[in-house]
């Protein structure tokens, strides 16, 4: 399975504007039994009808199993390591740069109130 086989089964949907592909199939450490990583941002966030059919359409397409990511509700960690790591497959510099300047902010803003709060429950947790 290629990367541009997966970039030609999203782009048959006109209202996916941003799509990447990420973690094992992005890095090139993809195994036999690894799933596809897929990160979109479509037209409105992915309600359950449209999700199940992109899934079904990229497995079948792959052979493998989906992980699909909406970048719309898409929260931190992950919306950063997606950015950092991921293969941009749809979409222009443009909306990279929103998804990227709405990355920066969240990270700004909430992650600081993540890392304490994750840090207090290694404390309680370790004692």
């Amino acid at each position: 399975m290629s990367i541009e086989a997966l970039a030609a089964v999203l782009k048959r949907h006109p209202d996916i504007h941003l799509a990447y592909v990420f973690g094992s199939l992005a890095t090139g450490s993809a195994g036999p039994d690894s799933d596809v990583d897929v990160a979109i941002l479509a037209s409105s966030p992915l309600d359950v009808e449209y999700r199940i059919h992109l899934i079904e359409e990229i497995a079948v397409a792959t052979g493998r199993p989906v992980d699909l990511i909406d970048l719309a509700t898409v929260g931190e960690p992950l919306l950063g390591q997606i950015l950092r790591h991921g293969i941009r497959l749809i979409g222009d510099a443009a909306r990279h740069a929103e998804l990227t300047t709405r990355h920066m902010f969240n990270n700004e803003d909430f992650m600081p109130y993540v890392r304490r709060m994750l840090a207090e429950r290694r404390r309680a947790w370790i004692g």
